[in-house]
């Protein structure tokens, strides 16, 4: 889960590779920490609803489903360029940042927020995860912090990465955009299977646990299908917003 959810991380810091305000402080440790408290807040309100009334394990299940499903396929919108028709990262960071509205996803507590909302749609799957492992205190304690320290490892190396391609001239585009857009198919494989592991467990008492493994074979599978259909959208897209980036001054420098 933990390298589901730095995937975002990576190619938003790479693709923000201009932008010469990205720190450590200002970007990596703070991502982090959104990574590590966004899934527990998730997480522990699942835990709570559904120990104080059993009976909505299905109803929890289901809503887990559909905010991951509806996170995807405002990702999957945007990566291809068009209009999502509902923006739940939109409505969830401004809710956070008591806005109403987030308007400006490339600055400062925003673009945090932005790349953070997968890790808060995470907090309710892996409470599936939980219980198909039948996990203990310490283990769900230590998932958080293991998620959080793979987002920083993954944010700083795509941060060292942005500096070197903000020093040097970019010759490819095509492979550039070929990487993330693989990357963004991960993405979407890793992020789908906890979906569908919150739905198949939603329905636990008469299936039995889900498997994460064959989640994630089917919903790559799926993932892949769209990738197909929609390539061409993908790389183009991709291909526009990193020569977006590079016509942009550089911010900070």
């Amino acid at each position: 889960m933990g390298l589901g959810i730095a995937v975002d991380v990576a190619i938003a810091t790479v693709v923000r590779f201009r932008d010469s305000t990205m720190t450590f402080r200002s970007w990596t440790a703070p991502v982090a920490l959104a990574h590590v408290l966004l899934p527990a807040a998730g997480y522990y309100l699942w835990w709570i609803l559904g120990s104080a009334a059993p009976a909505l394990s299905l109803p929890l299940g289901l809503l887990a489903f559909t905010l991951i499903s509806l996170f995807l396929l405002e990702a999957f919108y945007e990566w291809i360029g068009s209009k999502p028709p509902f923006a739940l990262s939109d409505f969830a960071a401004g809710a956070l940042a008591g806005s109403g509205r987030a308007t400006d996803h490339r600055s400062g507590m925003l673009a945090i927020m932005a790349v953070s909302m997968d890790a808060l749609w995470s907090g309710p799957a892996k409470a599936a995860q939980v219980s198909s492992g039948n996990w203990g205190t310490t283990e769900v304690l230590l998932s958080f912090v293991i998620a959080g320290v793979v987002v920083a490892v993954v944010a700083e190396a795509a941060l060292i990465l942005a500096n070197l391609l903000r020093r040097i001239k970019i010759r490819d585009l095509t492979k550039m955009s070929v990487a993330l857009v693989l990357g963004k198919f991960a993405e979407m494989a890793v992020l789908g299977a906890f979906g569908l592991l919150a739905l198949w467990n939603a329905f636990s008492p008469w299936i039995g646990l889900g498997s994460l493994f064959k989640c994630l074979g089917l919903a790559a599978i799926l993932a892949m299908l769209l990738w197909l259909v929609h390539w061409n959208a993908l790389m183009k897209q991709q291909r526009a917003e990193l020569c977006a980036e590079m016509d942009s001054p550089g911010q900070g420098g």
